[in-house]
């Protein structure tokens, strides 16, 4: 479902297809006008005339769970997906959770660093990393390496659903914005909006 201000590419990003097929498979004239509520077929999925399925939230199932479009043509990237299932089942998160986290942050890309020092796969901040080291571990994981930014991605992401009672939206909100933020302030609108790409990625996955 198309959410007010939300662009035609923005919905396309949330949910790892093109815009020229999105826009080809809902029969949308102008990508830059989009009507709020309106709610979208996604070509590659099961639902509709072209395989389509309908978007709305991560309940929509995507046959094969192969990823996002962009993965798909990355063999490099895509590889990684064992690492995640392996981490996930180590730290008992989902691994569909763990992937849509990381493909939101960085497109599984370990050479990514944000503004704010945020590194590799899972965008880890240097205190994260410290954090996560010292605090949940008891290790001296390398954020540098592939397998150790994903390992320590899912040490992260188990602690903040036991810190929110396995609340999903509010530990992947947390993920983002800062535990302690949440817990102060709620989830900033920007927050919402990565919040519900996340959940709906995990569809992808």
């Amino acid at each position: 479902m198309v959410s007010r201000g939300e662009t035609l590419s923005e919905v396309a990003g949330r949910l790892g297809v093109s815009v020229s097929d999105l826009a080809r498979a809902n029969r949308v004239t102008n990508p830059d006008r989009i009507r709020a509520g309106r709610r979208l077929v996604v070509p590659g999925g099961a639902g509709s005339s072209r395989s389509g399925r309908v978007a709305g939230g991560s309940g929509g199932k995507v046959s094969g769970r192969s990823g996002p479009e962009e993965l798909r043509r990355q063999p490099a990237r895509r590889a990684l997906s064992s690492r995640f299932d392996a981490a996930a089942r180590k730290h008992g998160v989902p691994a569909d959770l763990l992937k849509a986290v990381a493909w939101q942050e960085s497109g599984w890309q370990n050479d990514k660093v944000s503004s704010t020092k945020a590194l590799g796969i899972g965008q880890l901040m240097p205190d994260t990393v410290t954090f996560v080291n010292e605090r949940l571990l008891g290790a001296r994981l390398d954020p540098r390496r592939p397998e150790q930014n994903i390992e320590m991605s899912a040490r992260f992401l188990r602690y903040l659903l036991d810190s929110t009672g396995g609340n999903v939206a509010l530990a992947v909100g947390s993920y983002y914005q800062g535990l302690t933020s949440v817990r102060r302030d709620g989830t900033l609108r920007v927050t919402d909006k990565y919040v519900s790409n996340v959940l709906a990625l995990r569809s992808r996955f």
